[in-house]
């Protein structure tokens, strides 16, 4: 495998595009859905989208390990056992999603009528939601494994050339479906077509990559034990997962209305758009740990952790920092003035919790490509009796606020044990980890929001604030290339820049 800066780089940019144009057309799109659906039905489909991701437990780790596996036989230059291994996990994995689909299906009329707080008026068109996404369980398991494939052999190309037209048309149907009259359970249908053309595209540049897939369709029963063995604590990191991440907004449909579902899931999306960076460096850092286990070489591994952890810090400490000052006047321009009365409070904790889960991509990938799957799963099972505590308690007593708090206790307690985990694997001394490098980049991004802290304090004209935060920022740039990155950083930034380009 590759690992040169110029692979790493070229990478992380496709990654990024393929991250940043969904959201430049969900920005477009969210409002008019949000508009024409109306609270309680725009609430509906978040939390319908919500429950499903629950079931992502019954995929237990096959993708995941589909991915690892590949990667190896390609590494070993055994291309011929592909075909086997592949439709194996494929089979597999379409078996998992069909029996999720009929138990999302069975459980549907109880979900809408007792466990969540659905209108009686919308509970016939949150059956048929629910049904039809339960018929696209097996097309989403089945995604994941070829997927697998492509991103196991490094063609980020080819996979951010399919996923950004399909999310931004899952994005641009749900407008043009409310144009010409449709309701929600259309809405939903045609997403599922669009997961459906793109799980086949996927299968024919898988095919086109490796044509032995298209002559060989072969299922091996002794493969499926090694797959979920690999798996298994991916599984139940997949089982936990769903429930930290969703508890929030299933908890505020319970205990406070649909409604504040509805308001809850754009601030969400909002914040979690801090990770598109992260989320693209993730996927690049992943094979390189793990080739550089592979090797021994742990002083590599070391320092990228802690580059790593200096560049999220400095490329998205900044970006938090300014959407939270600005988060009342962002939610008035997109989505109106009573959308940032309510909202913006919970989005400024939101930010910064954003922020600290950003930063733990690195570790937990660095866990993943050690082969230590065993231990953020591990962690996700000690934090999640805590989680459910302080969610019930802040949320029954805050709202919207209380959920983002609750969000952001969890995470900062997660990124502090990943930390030190993968300190510990990696033998890393804590003084290398909070070092000269890390300080002054902790130092850089407090100077900004203690700057932006005393422009919010001093006027409160919106122009004002953007002239002086437009200054802060220069002086931010500036701190940061001279004071925080050295010689070989700035030269590696300087190749982004140029493959960006």
């Amino acid at each position: 495998m590759d690992l040169s800066g110029r692979r790493l780089a070229r990478n992380t940019a496709l990654n990024v595009v393929g991250r940043t144009v969904p959201l430049l057309v969900a920005i477009a799109t969210v409002p008019y859905v949000i508009h024409h659906l109306g609270p309680d039905r725009y609430g509906l489909l978040a939390l319908a989208g919500m429950v499903v991701g629950y079931f992502a437990i019954f995929n237990l780790g096959i993708g995941p390990a589909t991915t690892k596996f590949v990667a190896e036989l390609l590494g070993q230059g055994e291309t011929d056992k592909l075909p086997e291994l592949v439709w194996t996990a494929f089979a597999s994995q379409t078996l998992f999603g069909l029996v999720a689909g009929i138990l999302l299906a069975m459980l549907s009329p109880f979900l809408v009528s007792s466990v969540l707080k659905i209108p009686v008026e919308l509970q016939a068109q949150a059956q048929w939601v629910f049904l039809i996404m339960a018929a696209t369980l097996p097309i989403d398991f089945a995604a994941g494994v070829w997927s697998g494939v492509l991103g196991a052999s490094q063609r980020f190309d080819l996979l951010n050339a399919l996923s950004v037209p399909s999310s931004a048309l899952s994005y641009c149907l749900p407008v043009a479906a409310l144009a010409l009259g449709y309701g929600l359970p259309a809405i939903v249908f045609f997403l599922a077509l669009v997961r459906l053309a793109a799980l086949l595209i996927q299968v024919l540049l898988c095919v086109w990559l490796y044509p032995a897939l298209g002559a060989h369709i072969r299922f091996n029963r002794r493969l499926v034990r090694p797959l979920l063995s690999f798996g298994g604590w991916v599984a139940v990191n997949s089982a936990v997962g769903p429930i930290l991440i969703y508890f929030d907004r299933i908890l505020l449909g319970a205990v406070v209305s649909i409604a504040a579902v509805g308001l809850y899931t754009p601030l969400y999306l909002i914040a979690t758009k801090l990770w598109i960076l992260p989320t693209s460096l993730a996927a690049t850092l992943f094979p390189a740990f793990s080739a550089g286990a592979g090797r021994g070489d742990h002083p590599w591994i070391r320092n990228t952790m802690v580059r790593s952890l200096k560049f999220l810090l400095l490329v998205v400490g900044p970006a938090a920092l300014l959407l939270a000052f600005f988060a009342r006047p962002l939610l008035g321009l997109w989505l109106g003035a009573g959308f940032a009365a309510e909202g913006s409070l919970a989005l400024q904790i939101m930010a910064a919790a954003a922020l600290i889960t950003s930063l733990s991509f690195v570790p937990y990938d660095l866990l993943l490509g050690l082969g230590r799957p065993d231990i953020p799963a591990k962690f996700h099972l000690l934090e999640t009796p805590v989680y459910l505590g302080a969610a019930w308690f802040l949320i029954t007593r805050f709202g919207l606020p209380g959920a983002a708090l609750a969000w952001g206790i969890r995470v900062a307690l997660d990124f502090l044990l990943l930390t030190v985990a993968a300190c510990w694997v990696t033998h890393t001394s804590p003084r290398l980890l909070v070092g000269r490098d890390l300080r002054r980049s902790v130092g850089t991004v407090l100077a900004l929001g203690a700057g932006l802290a005393a422009v919010w304090v001093s006027t409160h004209l919106l122009l004002a604030q953007v002239l002086c935060t437009l200054l802060l920022g220069c002086g931010f740039l500036l701190a940061a290339w001279y004071y925080a990155l050295d010689l070989e950083e700035k030269l590696k930034i300087r190749l982004w820049l140029k493959v960006a380009s």
